[in-house]
């Protein structure tokens, strides 16, 4: 998509009293390179009354001009690209001092989180041990109690006493065979 480019055309002020014709030459010269017109009519002027040296003249006139413009466009965006070196160094500066404090705090970080790290990993074996011991206590005393059981069975069986034996086998039964791995009892 094509934009057309508004130009604002530079209409030379009237000449004042005393303005010599040369003088609104140059400015109607100024005027037209500005509004990128056609400098034909100016060229042919000049060389119809035998004066192309005005023209030239003129024409390096506004060619310093312009060039001076350039130069303090220039000279101003250089100030401006000095200042933002300048930023940026100051900036590098800020960012290598950051780094290095960051990386100061990750240091001290990894030497405090380091010994956490392996008590931390101590409590959590220390705590599965707790647990399987526990596990295993309960178990015992499960064990501990079925043998007591058992050991009666046997007692009352020895004895003959049958319905005291089928009181403990019942207790077994009730009590104990869910619990118990162990398939010798079932």
């Amino acid at each position: 998509m094509q934009t057309s480019k508004l130009r604002r055309k530079v209409v030379p002020t009237a000449a004042v009293d005393g303005e010599s014709a040369d003088k609104l030459d140059q400015l109607l010269l100024s005027a037209a390179v500005c509004n990128g017109e056609d400098l034909g009519p100016f060229v042919r002027k000049a060389f119809t009354s035998g004066k192309p040296e005005t023209l030239l003249h003129h024409l390096r006139h506004f060619a310093r001009s312009k060039e001076s413009e350039i130069e303090e466009v220039c000279k101003a965006h250089y100030q401006d690209f000095i200042i933002a070196v300048d930023d940026l160094r100051s900036l590098l500066s800020d960012v290598d001092s950051l780094k290095s404090s960051l990386s100061n705090s990750n240091s001290q970080l990894q030497s405090v989180a380091g010994p956490l790290l392996a008590s931390l990993d101590s409590f959590v074996d220390a705590r599965n041990v707790s647990r399987n011991v526990a596990l295993a206590l309960d178990s015992v005393r499960t064990c501990v109690q079925l043998t007591e059981l058992c050991s009666q069975t046997n007692l009352h069986l020895s004895a003959n006493n049958l319905y005291m034996a089928l009181k403990c086998l019942n207790s077994i039964e009730r009590d104990y065979l869910a619990k118990t791995p162990s398939s010798t009892i079932r």
